[in-house]
């Protein structure tokens, strides 16, 4: 099957609503393992019956509530000639009321839980780190800090890579050119070699900036788990230096992920 012809959005909307089956649905499955571009416009089209799900929710109980009160509006004589019927009306919106209110929250986790990617929660979180300008007097700037000030990241792994700067400071930008080049296997090694060398010190270098980026590699390379462990550890630190950027918001999303 073509991912280009014009039916490939009717096909999948049958996908979404389950209504393929046998070979229909094997074709659609391999071509969305194989294209990330069709994989994305499914996505979308996902998203797009969640939202309006979740809009429709919204609905039910407007009109709920305007039903209701319309009834409450009715005259007194009407109320008085039919008192139980009338209280059983308003018992009956006001349970209707609360089941969609529900089903309305629930649908807004459902929502949250369906659009949370590894991706957006490591997009919402990561901030390029600066460095600080040198002062009259301070030691020279290495390479490896030119290359990372420029925005020459390739050169910046390089450099790491040839062990040309194998100070702390060094391997640690080689970790965040990494990330800016979307390497997650290479901001890893990086970060984890800044923290294993903190252990063997009496003073560290970098260290809580080496765990938060770290963390945040976890997270794109989908290594829930150690993410956790590290983002706990800084959370439960008022002295580390990224304390207030790793919320309970954030963790509850990362585990969220990993249940995914």
């Amino acid at each position: 099957m073509d991912n280009s012809t014009p039916d490939m959005p009717e096909l999948l909307v049958q996908y979404l609503d389950g209504s393929l089956q046998g070979m229909e649905k094997e074709s659609i499955d391999q071509q969305l393992a194989a294209d990330a571009a069709l994989q994305q416009q499914f996505d979308s089209l996902l998203l797009t019956r969640e939202a309006i799900r979740y809009y429709g929710l919204k609905e039910k109980v407007k009109d709920l509530h305007e039903t209701m009160m319309e009834e409450m509006r009715e005259p007194v004589k009407h109320l008085q000639t039919k008192p139980a019927s009338s209280g059983r009306r308003m018992f009956r919106y006001a349970a209707s009321i609360a089941a969609s209110i529900l089903l309305l929250v629930g649908g807004y986790f459902v929502y949250n839980f369906v659009t949370l990617s590894s991706d957006n929660v490591y997009s919402a979180n990561y901030q390029k780190y600066e460095l600080t300008t040198n002062r009259d007097g301070a030691a020279p700037e290495t390479a490896t800090e030119k290359a990372y000030r420029a925005g020459n990241y390739k050169e910046v792994v390089r450099i790491n890579t040839a062990k040309e700067d194998t100070t702390q400071k060094g391997i640690f930008l080689s970790g965040l050119a990494a990330m800016e080049l979307n390497d997650n296997t290479k901001a890893i090694t990086c970060f984890s070699e800044v923290l294993d060398t903190n252990k063997k010190v009496t003073v560290k270098s970098l260290n809580d900036e080496a765990e938060y980026y770290l963390s945040l590699s976890y997270i794109r390379n989908k290594d829930y788990d150690y993410a956790l462990d590290i983002m706990q550890a800084i959370k439960d630190d008022p002295a580390h230096v990224y304390h207030e950027k790793v919320t309970s918001k954030l963790i509850r999303q990362v585990k969220m992920l990993k249940w995914r």
